[in-house]
């Protein structure tokens, strides 16, 4: 088939109300396409590579299905379940791109809910340090109705903020879900934007990231090394070799401690608790839940592995059956950056439906192996220039509403020049967009502590990015979700996101939709 739609025209998707509409694909070079949607024919023309782009003009908002038809020498296509409302671009890091399952145990009701007014493009987390991609590399993401099924790649935030726009105004919300964790906001630059500031160091960064064969071979070493390097550790470690997680094992002459005492050396440690259960229990479906750790579980119930968790910041939620008589929990703990610890604060238990047993407190330790830090890796997605390449540019064809930005935090190693980088990245993305007062909604940073840090003036940098984020505020529509009160002392990424959500809604209340609204303690803006 010769005839070939952007990615983001597609089923299910929703289009931007009030606002030009642009349609474009492809198909045999100098040929005709007709477009007919809504009552609107319109025909376009291909160019010499096959390009086409035609404006079907600005439609109301529209709950009801629609349908777009599109043809080309003989060929047809369909595109089916078309809404009209407002469309929003999600970006920055982990929190924003945190998806709504990692909190579903705060929020039961929606993470059980269906809601077809709310639907999603999640973008393809793809570098591109040559040039920036169009839209049709995003080929492998589609538009998805919010339901149970797809919360597992829905972001958490977005879903509450949208949640709020729609209850208030009753039209579709579509969400461009574009964020990566761990990302600083160079990545989400272009190198125009970069060459402005003077920012030579990254544009030296950027331009060592052209070459597909360092990153290829920088890849390819690393992946030897850590294959390498857990294959030692694996094969050194005492806990494998004697079988520290068998129902049988005899730990009598274990240390005794309390399941939150740190370890200060890389390697393995294993864990060790039995609970005698009640018959009652015999057989039944469990979760247990272990909180937070660093880095990396393994974890056994009767020498059987139920579960692992490769890093350190996702809640450990592990589903099981219960054995009968005693249950032995195994959990074997690698440490890779000379400290470990399973995160205090958080809640250790073992679920039934209809009963839950303590299990933290006091468990059994042992170090099964020693060695030495683990190298880090070298992650692309963090180069300068790469993620507005491959992840923003493919979006600037689409009509949106505006910008909600939570990031900030892979900043505050160097927080000093990080509002004149995001007024231009603002800037950057209006001036591309041509709208020159695209309303731009940013989330404060939240209060956390760096556990495990080093660093006596973690709290110090923090709150130097959080000034800056205010100084962003000098640009105009732009607002500034203050999320402080929201952290977790213990945790990077706070299980609360549905106040976040809530509090970039009300902003965009007054940035987006021009409403008249007392001051608010939790939100900074200019109007």
């Amino acid at each position: 088939m010769s005839l070939k739609l952007s990615p983001l025209i597609s089923n299910s998707m929703i289009l931007q109300r009030n606002t030009e509409i642009k349609i474009r694909g492809y198909c045999n070079p100098n040929e005709a396409v007709e477009i007919s949607f809504n009552g609107v024919a319109v025909t376009a023309t291909a160019d010499g590579n096959g390009f086409w782009l035609c404006s079907l003009g600005e439609f109301e908002a529209c709950s009801e299905p629609l349908e777009m038809k599109i043809s080309s020498n003989g060929e047809v296509i369909i595109v089916g379940d078309i809404l009209i409302g407002d469309v929003w671009l999600c970006s920055g890091q982990s929190n924003m791109e945190l998806w709504l399952s990692r909190v579903r145990h705060n929020y039961p009701d929606d993470a059980a809910a269906q809601n077809p007014m709310i639907r999603q493009f999640k973008v393809p987390q793809v570098h591109n340090f040559n040039a920036p991609s169009d839209e049709f590399s995003l080929s492998e993401s589609k538009w998805e109705a919010f339901s149970p099924e797809v919360i597992a790649n829905f972001t958490a935030v977005g879903y509450f903020f949208a949640k709020k726009l729609h209850e208030r105004y009753k039209i579709p919300i579509g969400l461009l879900a574009s964020a990566v964790g761990g990302t600083p906001v160079t990545a989400w630059m272009s190198r125009e934007m970069l060459e402005d500031l003077g920012l030579t160091n990254e544009l030296a960064e950027a331009e060592k990231c052209k070459d597909p064969e360092y990153i290829k071979k920088t890849l390819g070493d690393y992946e030897k090394y850590s294959q390498d390097y857990h294959k030692q550790l694996g094969e050194s470690d005492l806990g494998f070799r004697e079988s520290w997680a068998g129902a049988d094992y005899d730990d009598s002459d274990w240390e005794e401690i309390n399941i939150h005492k740190p370890v200060h050396k890389s390697g393995s440690y294993w864990y060790r608790k039995t609970i005698d259960l009640p018959e009652e229990l015999w057989g039944k479906p469990a979760s247990i839940f272990l909180g937070t750790a660093i880095d990396m579980d393994e974890v056994f119930v009767n020498g059987e592995k139920i579960g692992t968790t490769y890093y350190r910041y996702p809640p450990r939620d592990y589903q099981f059956t219960l054995p009968e008589g005693r249950c032995v929990i195994a959990i074997r703990l690698l440490c890779f950056g000379g400290y470990g610890e399973f995160a205090a604060g958080k809640n250790y238990f073992l679920a039934t439906e209809r009963r839950t047993l303590d299990i933290g407190g006091v468990w059994k330790r042992r170090q099964g192996a020693e060695t030495e830090n683990q190298a880090p890796m070298t992650f692309f997605n963090y180069k300068p220039t790469g993620l507005f390449n491959g992840m923003i540019s493919p979006l600037m064809n689409t009509a949106v509403k505006g910008v909600i930005w939570y990031q900030g935090e892979s900043d505050t190693g160097n927080p000093g020049r990080y509002a004149e980088k995001l007024s231009a990245m603002i800037n950057g993305w209006r001036e591309a967009r041509g709208i020159r007062e695209l309303p731009f909604i940013m989330t404060q940073l939240v209060y956390y502590e760096y556990t495990g840090s080093h660093d006596s003036e973690h709290g110090a940098h923090w709150e130097k990015l959080r000034e800056q984020q205010k100084l962003c505020l000098e640009l105009p529509k732009t607002g500034l979700a203050l999320g402080y009160d929201l952290g977790e002392y213990n945790d990077l990424h706070p299980q609360n996101k549905r106040d976040i959500g809530e509090r970039l809604a009300r902003l965009a209340y007054r940035l987006a939709y021009n409403e008249k609204l007392p001051p608010n303690l939790f939100e900074m803006y200019n109007c």
